[in-house]
């Protein structure tokens, strides 16, 4: 079984390491957003609810309104800004 990964701001350097280390294994399926729809907020959360687990490579601000919008329970993601940490 593969897992659908997406990581939401790929291109910054957080994003492009989980992403390359990611490309490396066959059990992740890694889903991508068109570039000019990287600041598309629908776009950015139906690959977020489509997939298995995201990882949130952004700014604080950014990482707080996609979380504030995902209304499902089993979304799961891992914020790697300072947003919410504990």
């Amino acid at each position: 079984m593969k897992y659908n990964v997406f990581i939401d701001g790929a291109e910054g350097t957080t994003g492009l390491k989980i992403h390359q280390y990611f490309q490396k294994r066959d059990d992740i399926q890694l889903l991508n957003i068109e570039a000019d729809k990287r600041k598309d907020l629908d776009a950015r959360l139906a690959l977020i609810r489509q997939a298995d687990i995201s990882f949130l490579c952004l700014p604080d601000a950014a990482a707080e309104e996609s979380v504030s919008l995902v209304e499902n329970d089993h979304v799961r993601i891992i914020d790697t800004s300072t947003a919410h940490r504990t």
